[in-house]
């Protein structure tokens, strides 16, 4: 083969290799990480205040069915350091034994577990689950009851006690129609045992309560995001002129495209429901992993929460996170941002990602550029501009040195402040001449920080 021949075959080798050389330069590849994807580049404009940063999305927290009986009491203190807003509960009718042999109702023991968490400052929701074992047709407190008029009257009794101004006399507070129907029971939207019959006999209930303060009731809970549970139920509430004031699901996962992709469906959905069109939206338990997991306890599960946090702000109005406080016993993994007071409360990396998270205040500013790995939210307040940026890899490899400009300053000597989630604070003095400051920020895997930039004194 001569010289020409070659050169005419490596040509045709590089013309079919170009469009996959030209495809890896629009990310990166780390082969020693072994990940691939988008580096980030923020850049903020800092004359563009927006709305005001809303904390309820990430100030709502869950306490599992671990033990029956007031979890909240032992840690109120560190429960309302976090500033939660709301506390969802379930397991409320078959562990406080609130339905007497003779179907009269006592809620005392609920009522321990309800003022603790006004005590931590929260309002709680209350799962209305599960099925009073008395009540069911096989004994199960997952299976339907045999008496819609008692379930009906239960509801009702359960908002005059909680909502209704002779007795605990609390506003907004939240009733969620059962908890993860389709696990626990196998309930449907299209068969028996169906959820949309419970909903209906849930919705009645809580519509007859009298004297009572403003409330909000949904559903349904999912353990996932299913578009024809939802779909079903919208179109159910519509027909029946049921109260539904939020639509709710779980999400447990490390792929942040899922929490991204839930939203973007129901957006979907709800054009074809324009009355639901402001309807609240809700996921009532969240976390990286659905089974116990090492990330509970490490900086994986803090780095997601904020993550997630990051990407679904001004886009559901809630999400909560599972669980507050581990079970009892020495069972490894377990979900809670607190161990169990029997190890001493001790706080685990999640807890102090979300006091951490609290810090996020002011009006938004416009930020653009966020990564695979790194994401962020900026804020204008006061004279101060925030920005807060988290590094999530559940691979735990990931480092990442970040450029952060901020556009449209004014010319001058500014302080820049960076304090690290799980490292050290900085302090700098930076100068600039025009109307942009550009920085280098580094994070490490599963790191956040705050950066605020301040006119130097």
């Amino acid at each position: 083969m001569n010289n020409y021949s070659k050169k005419i075959i490596k040509l045709l080798i590089l013309s079919l290799l170009l469009p996959v050389i030209l495809a890896s330069l629009q990310g990166i590849y780390d082969w020693r990480k072994g990940a691939a994807g988008k580096p980030a580049y923020i850049r903020i404009d800092a004359s563009r205040p927006q709305a005001n940063i809303n904390p309820a999305l990430w100030q709502n927290f869950c306490q599992g069915g671990e033990e029956p009986k007031d979890m909240i009491g032992p840690v109120i203190n560190q429960v309302k350091a976090l500033s939660p807003q709301i506390i969802r509960i379930d397991h409320i009718y078959d562990y406080f034994n609130i339905v007497r042999p003779d179907n009269t109702f006592d809620f005392s023991r609920l009522d321990v577990m309800v003022k603790s968490i006004l005590a931590t400052g929260a309002k709680p929701m209350l799962s209305l689950s599960y099925i009073p074992p008395a009540w069911s047709a096989d004994g199960q407190i997952t299976s339907p009851p045999q008496d819609w008029s008692l379930w009906e009257k239960l509801v009702t009794a359960t908002v005059e006690q909680y909502s209704g101004k002779n007795n605990l006399n609390i506003y907004n507070v939240y009733y969620e129609v059962y908890n993860e129907p389709d696990l626990f029971g196998g309930w449907h939207y299209g068969k028996n045992p169906n959820y949309l019959t419970l909903y209906f006999h849930s919705a009645q209930g809580a519509q007859k309560a009298k004297t009572v303060n403003s409330f909000k009731i949904g559903g349904p809970a999912i353990t996932g995001f299913y578009p024809n549970w939802i779909r079903a139920l919208l179109k159910h509430a519509q027909k029946n002129s049921l109260l539904l004031d939020f639509i709710s699901w779980h999400r447990y996962s490390a792929d942040l495209a899922d929490y991204d992709q839930d939203f973007e469906k129901l957006a979907g959905i709800l054009t074809d429901y324009p009355t639901y069109q402001n309807l609240e939206k809700y996921i009532t338990e969240f976390g990286p992993e659905s089974e116990r997991s090492s990330w509970y306890k490490n900086q994986v599960g803090a780095a997601h929460a904020l993550a997630v946090s990051t990407h679904l702000l001004d886009k559901v109005h809630r999400i909560f996170a599972f669980e507050l406080k581990d079970g009892p016993g020495n069972i490894e993994n377990q979900w809670g941002l607190l161990k169990h007071e029997n190890q001493g409360a001790a706080l685990k990396p999640r807890y102090l990602a979300y006091q951490f998270l609290n810090q996020l205040s002011g009006k938004r500013l416009p930020l653009e550029g966020n990564g695979t790995w790194v994401s962020g939210v900026a804020a204008r307040k006061n004279n101060s501009t925030l920005i807060f940026l988290v590094n999530f890899d559940p691979r735990e490899k990931h480092t990442e040195l970040v450029p952060v400009q901020v556009n449209n300053l004014s010319p001058g000597k500014y302080q820049l402040k960076l304090d690290y989630l799980f490292g050290s604070e900085q302090t700098l003095i930076k100068e600039i001449s025009n109307t942009s400051l550009l920085h280098q920020v580094y994070l490490e895997a599963n790191e956040a920080v705050f950066l605020t930039l301040n006119p130097a004194p």
